[in-house]
């Protein structure tokens, strides 16, 4: 068995047809029909049942799938290092960012990089922390960018870079009933419902911490938090630069009283893709941003 192999068994699960998974594999039906019967003699089991609608992995074929994943990454991986490493005025880079570091960085980033770069296509994703660390293990991104702790991963395989880290403030809007207080205390501010993303890897908060109790709505699209926030009583929570043009416009304001929450963010990359020149040249722009 080889990665032909692999990669025939994968094509007909995923499009339970000879014909379409012939396709995908660009040869032809009756070959591709060869081809299985030929691995499945060589394995002596039946690796797909055959019925009217289509073929179905056995127990088999889905043990040699789970089996093959970490090696299907690998290779991946290779090629995109390879891919890296010839192409420079008309590469790709596939970069992985958290919500706050696409709103706070990414702009600035991305105008450096088009200005500094030749005919190269940059992917950009966002995602959560969870999402991000799967797909750059997968060999899916080259670079992630987001709410990681430095001190909480294993960095003997990748380099990691700090980026920003903030204290995660309190905000509402001009005109809220809060701000004709004298001073604003804690036991005032769970008085209302709240808004702020999921915590994710890198926010630093007590686990029981109150504002827990009185979460009203959460998402990690900060333009829909804000909005809400603009036009209702509900306190919104998040690192202080993502609010910063909104406080400075005089829209939304800052509450007073310390939530005793922290949050950070930081670059992570593998060692090979990092001594490419396009990968290095984009991160030197995130290291030059903060």
């Amino acid at each position: 068995m080889d990665i032909r192999d692999l990669e025939l068994i994968r094509a007909i699960h995923d499009t339970g047809s000879l014909s379409r998974a012939s396709v995908d594999l660009h040869m032809s039906q009756p070959t591709l029909s060869k081809k299985l019967a030929r691995l499945e003699q060589q394995l002596g089991t039946t690796l797909f049942h055959r019925y009217p609608k289509g073929l179905v992995a056995t127990d088999v074929a889905r043990y040699v799938m789970e089996k093959a994943r970490p090696l299907r990454a690998q290779i991946g991986e290779i090629e995109r290092h390879v891919e890296l490493m010839t192409q420079l005025e008309q590469g790709r880079i596939n970069l992985g960012v958290g919500p706050i570091i696409e709103q706070v960085l990414l702009p600035k980033i991305l105008e450096q990089f088009i200005a500094s770069t030749g005919n190269v296509e940059l992917s950009i994703v966002t995602e959560d922390d969870e999402t991000l660390l799967s797909m750059f293990d997968a060999a899916e991104l080259d670079i992630i960018v987001g709410p990681f702790q430095i001190d909480m991963l294993d960095t003997d395989y990748l380099v990691a870079i700090p980026m920003i880290s903030d204290s995660i403030i309190a905000v509402a809007r001009a005109s809220h009933p809060l701000f004709a207080e004298s001073s604003i205390e804690l036991d005032a501010l769970i008085q209302y419902s709240w808004a702020a993303p999921k915590p994710q890897g890198s926010t630093r908060m007590e686990i029981d911490h109150p504002i827990f109790n009185r979460m009203k709505l959460q998402s990690d699209n900060y333009d829909v938090l804000k909005k809400i926030t603009l036009t209702s009583d509900l306190i919104c929570a998040g690192p202080k630069a993502v609010f910063a043009e909104e406080i400075a416009a005089g829209q939304l304001r800052e509450i007073s009283a310390p939530l005793n929450v922290s949050w950070e963010s930081a670059l992570l990359i593998k060692p090979e893709t990092y001594e490419t020149p396009l990968a290095r040249h984009l991160v030197s722009l995130f290291e030059s941003a903060i």
